[in-house]
């Protein structure tokens, strides 16, 4: 997870563990991104507030060879439609809005996606 606040990262990552999920957080996306580079993960999730252009964000992390099988999922607060179709369009597998769910639906979500 790359989650630049730090009481977000916190709920989401205590979620994901209680359900048995290997869960590393970075606050910013070369770290994550190094990270990654290590043991690829199966899902990035990146809350768009860490990068100034998410679409150029998702195209440059699908490009990267060890995470061609990862899926990239992205967290955001609000967004415009044209922001999660653009980011869907260049790889992105999923936009979670914050705020429609509870941390438990995310997993479930997660959970769904890799399956």
């Amino acid at each position: 997870m790359i989650l630049c606040d730090p009481y977000l990262a916190g709920i989401y990552g205590r979620k994901f563990e209680q359900d048995g999920w290997d869960v590393d957080i970075a606050e910013e996306v070369d770290d994550g991104e190094k990270r990654a580079a290590k043991i690829p993960p199966q899902i990035l999730m990146l809350e768009v507030d860490c990068v100034t252009d998410a679409v150029a964000e998702v195209k440059r992390l699908r490009s990267l060879p060890t995470l061609i099988r990862t899926k990239i999922v992205l967290l955001a607060t609000e967004a415009e439609r044209e922001l999660i179709d653009d980011t869907l369009a260049v790889g992105a597998d999923s936009f979670l809005l914050l705020g429609q769910f509870v941390p438990q639906e995310a997993v479930t979500k997660m959970r769904q996606l890799i399956e």
